[in-house]
């Protein structure tokens, strides 16, 4: 199903055919940890007797990075290594050091840990400079960057306060 509907529609796009074709078979094989569907998620809640729904979603949450790949695939073809017409080292290079670190960012937003526990609004920021960090382009890693700063600065400053507590407990 989502080799004739998707495929033709990312080729029509000007998508190149490997990175289209790619795309689709990634979020095939996906679907088996994302709910409702995640039938993998569901058999190995069966096999461990735990809540089908709840196993379902923590598959998603860990892998909610895996969800990444395939835009990358799309938007940046360099990541292909295959295609002549888009890799170069500089583009291939770069594109993997950025979405490393923006599934990273997005690890910090899912957990909700850094160095410490990070409150709601910084994951949030977090999601939005993950999704920046990885998209293409020098503009949204500036900008996704940006919006990193705050989350280190709450983070390190959190960091001090507890073990600055731990030490006068320590001391007690």
């Amino acid at each position: 199903m989502l080799v004739t509907v998707a495929q033709p529609t990312l080729a029509n796009m000007g998508i190149p055919a490997l990175a289209s074709h790619l795309f689709v078979l990634y979020y095939g094989v996906i679907s088996e940890i994302t709910p409702p569907v995640c039938a993998s998620a569901y058999a190995a809640a069966a096999i461990a007797g735990s809540n089908p729904l709840k196993t379902g979603i923590s598959a998603f949450t860990l892998g909610i990075g895996k969800l990444v790949v395939p835009m990358v695939f799309v938007y940046s073809p360099a990541m292909l290594i295959v295609l002549d017409d888009y890799f170069t080292w500089s583009e291939f290079l770069l594109t993997t050091f950025t979405c490393a670190i923006g599934i990273g960012i997005l690890g910090i937003a899912i957990t909700g840990y850094f160095l410490t526990k990070t409150p709601a609004a910084f994951r949030g920021l977090a999601v939005l400079s993950g999704v920046l960090v990885v998209a293409p382009g020098l503009n949204s890693d500036i900008w996704g960057a940006a919006l990193l700063v705050p989350i280190i600065f709450q983070q390190v400053m959190s960091r001090r306060r507890e073990v600055a507590v731990a030490k006068t407990i320590g001391r007690s």
